[in-house]
């Protein structure tokens, strides 16, 4: 029996079509007719991702206004690491800011 995307009625059903058909997970939190939609497309041979409606990172750039990572040396180690605020009351005494490679600033 051939599958026929108009008369079904269950998600569960276009789920495991999508999942045989197409290799794709369908979020089935979405409306009947939005997973009708995905899967319509899958069939006209269109991927899915090209036009996300929920995209994975937000658009707007969180990590543009973020400082670069600043590094330090523990100068009784010699060992090199990210910087955390929480460090602060130890710079100068054991610890001085420095690139990766542990050269200091």
């Amino acid at each position: 029996m051939a599958f026929d995307l108009e008369t079904c009625r269950s998600k569960d059903e276009l789920e495991s079509v999508a999942r045989q058909m197409f290799n794709v997970e369908l979020d089935k939190r979405k409306k009947l007719d939005d997973l009708k939609d995905e899967v319509r497309l899958l069939m006209n041979g269109d991927d899915l991702l090209e036009n996300p409606e929920e995209p994975e990172e937000p658009t707007t750039s969180s990590k543009a206004g973020k400082k670069p990572l600043q590094f330090v040396l523990n100068k009784n180690t010699n060992s090199v690491f990210i910087y955390n605020p929480k460090l602060k009351k130890r710079m100068g005494v054991d610890l001085e800011f420095c690139d990766q490679q542990g050269n200091r600033l």
